[in-house]
């Protein structure tokens, strides 16, 4: 990769920006929190790979991104960004949008 096309990359914005994303669901024990604050951003053209444990939340984490998780009992809480559009909180038109 040339350095005109490095610093390119670096510059642009992601295509995808999560920030301090958090998942939980409400228990007859009170509250589990699945996802425990992760960010991480996505270039355009880069690719992503999640890995962990079972039952680390890796699962939960996306389903939280495309408006998946039922609330309640489940909670989301941080800010993901896809193409300019907030996807926590996003109504179904408003993903079906992008």
């Amino acid at each position: 990769m040339t350095a005109a096309r490095v610093e390119a990359a670096t510059v642009a914005e992601p295509l995808l920006s999560v920030s301090d994303l958090t998942v939980s669901f409400g228990t007859k024990r009170g509250r589990a929190r699945v996802v425990n604050g992760i960010s991480y951003d996505v270039a355009p053209g880069e690719t992503l790979a999640i890995v962990g444990e079972s039952g680390s939340g890796k699962s939960v984490g996306v389903l939280a991104l495309m408006g998946l998780v039922r609330q309640p009992p489940g909670r989301v809480g941080g800010s993901a960004w896809f193409e300019g559009v907030e996807l926590i909180g996003a109504t179904d038109a408003q993903r079906r949008s992008i």
